[in-house]
């Protein structure tokens, strides 16, 4: 990480609470504490009572033997409100669904977000979904055979506050008889987090297959193909008539991003990352009108053509 940049990351910080976000997303493993104790820096200068913070658990093991292993959980929490300077979260989220083989850390987990949430130190459970969902395609019959009834057993048995879901421009369209995950989080009153309604960047021109970025070897973008130049070209072909549509600056694709998913989704929240106030004054203020109803029918025939016409 450059000298420029942890700066840059805060004054970006502090313009999104300017700008009037209440909710701040992290995680253990993001900068491997670097991103709480930046938030940490943050939270010493503002209303804490006035802020939703989350964070997450699940990835990072350290020395320990499992993420989930309850002596390395306890250690990852403690830390965690170390780095913010905060004596409880929010939100905290199972940010993986490996809970060792054959789950055997999964009671304990569960065992564990209860007692802590009992003493004050987190005030919600939160837990990723699949990134492609219908609570149809479970097989009860076999339900760990699908993603599907994997997720559906370890929700009833976490019974999580929030889910976090990616939800983008390019996720699939579902048939009406279909209940997506934001139909299945009403019905279980489960509030929701929208993540990668920007695609990474990639709906937003962050990357150019020209000139594609370079990611470190930890990086998980480095082996993704649609980071790839031939991937950012394809893209780049099928977003073409958006842009042709509504233009090509950064604050006209994200409002078209954004609004999507906003307007699918109006009960939930969208999380937007940033490195700089310039992405995050970009991301608050360009929402501008809300989408009609014949552009978000047009957004889908252009980006999901082989869908039959039907609402999601």
């Amino acid at each position: 990480m450059g000298r420029r940049r942890p700066r840059h990351a805060y004054t970006a910080l502090v313009r999104a609470h300017e700008l009037g976000i209440t909710l701040f997303d992290t995680a253990d493993v993001y900068g491997l504490g670097r991103s709480e104790r930046l938030l940490g820096r943050l939270l010493r200068h503002v209303d804490r009572d006035g802020l939703v913070v989350s964070s997450k658990v699940g990835y990072f093991a350290g020395t320990g033997r499992h993420p989930y292993h309850p002596r390395q959980m306890s250690h990852q929490l403690a830390t965690t409100l170390d780095n913010l300077g905060t004596d409880h979260l929010d939100v905290y989220f199972l940010h993986s669904t490996d809970f060792g083989e054959h789950d055997q850390y999964l009671t304990g987990v569960v065992d564990l977000l209860g007692e802590w949430r009992d003493q004050g130190l987190i005030r919600a459970v939160g837990m990723r979904a699949p990134h492609t969902f219908a609570e149809q395609w479970a097989d009860h019959d076999e339900p760990e055979s699908t993603e599907t009834g994997r997720f559906l057993r370890l929700f009833h048995t976490v019974r999580p506050d929030v889910f976090t879901a990616r939800y983008n421009l390019l996720s699939p369209l579902y048939s009406p008889d279909q209940t997506d995950i934001f139909a299945f989080a009403r019905r279980h009153r489960v509030g929701v987090l929208i993540k990668q309604a920007l695609g990474q960047g990639l709906l937003i021109g962050t990357h150019n297959a020209r000139d594609p970025r370079r990611f470190s070897d930890t990086d998980h973008r480095r082996g993704d193909p649609r980071f790839a130049p031939d991937g950012l070209r394809r893209l780049a072909d099928r977003l073409a008539p958006l842009r042709a549509r509504y233009g090509t600056s950064t604050a006209a694709l994200a409002r078209v991003a954004l609004r999507y998913a906003l307007q699918h989704a109006p009960d939930s929240i969208v999380l937007v990352g940033f490195r700089d106030p310039e992405q995050i004054h970009t991301d608050v203020t360009c929402l501008g009108d809300p989408l009609t109803d014949d552009e978000i029918a047009q957004i889908r025939a252009t980006l999901h053509p082989d869908t039959p016409e039907g609402d999601p």
